[in-house]
């Protein structure tokens, strides 16, 4: 791991094209976040190594301590605050343990769906300990099956940095419609008492409005993120109005969003809490709270391993399906991409 993290600094900036900008205009209508890795920072692994030795450490939610040894990965909701005295809230900030010859901080995100048209936008600032003058770097890393093997290397290094945050782009295009995994990463080459990077912003982004048309996608494919408001049919990025949830280790959501993609309807009945979904011949009725769903006038369990998985009302009043037993009974193919990822194949193969 320690091999590509310091592989090709200048090579990298001026190759790959690393552009910094002025921090955004909020005025101006943004893309879509299809992946978020601040939101899902709590459910990546993550690693603090020195040279010949590497550990996992846990993630963290506001500790601002600087006691410990192997590395820190902590979301700071209160604000950090950076070297030129701003400060910055929520920010994802990697420490690197201080008082080594070099160490470093990594997090792994698996199984990231990249869709058509995305680039990944990033907006940090580096900190430093307390000798200050050897800098540290910092960056993204990418690979289509196991981010600690890269083929991309996001890198910037800095010495006498100033504290400030910069932002950066780059072009996701030519990886769009795969599934990989992503590293964030920070190290220190020299032995600085506790250097880090604060991720102010760390997303994988969609034009809504794409210049030239998606490839055709066929069969359909669905694409749905928990806790993700955004989904995709087949490259296309839209908007849900409540992000899919897990209950009972099972995914739920507002099915109209996946059975009006697939041509079927759907009905609610208020006086019998009751969904019915109809396509072709096919006809599927669901109670709220009731573990067993009618198929064609035959009643059968949602979930025969598990007696708990039933429809619910998430408050305000949202009626939450179960994701799998629906689409199978549509013919769909449904695959679980951990630790995020729901994908719906119509028709199943």
């Amino acid at each position: 791991m320690k091999k590509f993290l310091v592989f090709g600094l200048v090579f990298v900036i001026s190759v790959l094209g690393w552009s910094f900008f002025p921090l955004r205009d909020n005025t101006v209508a943004q893309p879509i976040v299809a992946y978020d890795f601040l939101a899902n920072a709590a459910s990546a692994t993550w690693t603090g190594w020195i040279p010949g030795s590497s550990k996992a450490i846990t993630f963290q939610v506001d500790n601002t301590s600087f006691m410990f040894s192997d590395g820190m990965a902590s979301l700071v909701t209160k604000g950090v605050t950076l070297e030129d005295g701003t400060k910055h809230a929520p920010a994802l900030w990697m420490v690197c343990p201080g008082g080594v010859t070099s160490s470093g901080v990594t997090g792994d995100f698996y199984n990231v769906y990249i869709p058509y048209n995305a680039s990944l936008h990033v907006i940090f600032g580096l900190t430093k300990g307390d000798v200050g003058e050897t800098g540290i770097v910092a960056g993204v890393a990418f690979a289509e099956t196991d981010p600690t093997k890269p083929v991309l290397e996001l890198i910037s290094e800095t010495k006498d940095y100033d504290g400030t945050l910069r932002e950066a782009t780059f072009d996701l295009s030519q990886w769009g419609g795969k599934t990989g995994g992503f590293q964030l990463f920070v190290r220190t080459p020299h032995a600085d008492d506790a250097d880090g990077a604060v991720w102010a912003y760390a997303a994988i982004e969609v034009n809504p409005t794409p210049s030239s048309p998606s490839p055709s996608i066929s069969p359909l494919v669905l694409h749905f993120f928990i806790g993700n408001t955004t989904y995709f049919v087949g490259t296309t990025p839209k908007m849900m109005d409540i992000a899919p949830v897990i209950v009972e280790s099972r995914t739920f959501l507002p099915i109209r969003y996946v059975a009006e993609e697939l041509g079927a309807k759907v009905d609610w009945s208020q006086t019998e809490k009751k969904v019915t979904i109809t396509m072709g011949s096919k006809k599927i009725e669901l109670w709220i709270d009731q573990n067993s769903a009618s198929v064609n006038g035959s009643f059968v369990l949602i979930d025969p391993s598990n007696p708990n998985v039933a429809p619910f009302i998430l408050p305000p009043g949202r009626t939450m399906m179960p994701l799998r037993f629906i689409s199978e009974n549509l013919g769909s193919l449904v695959e679980w991409f951990p630790p995020s990822e729901a994908r719906i194949t119509y028709p199943a193969p």
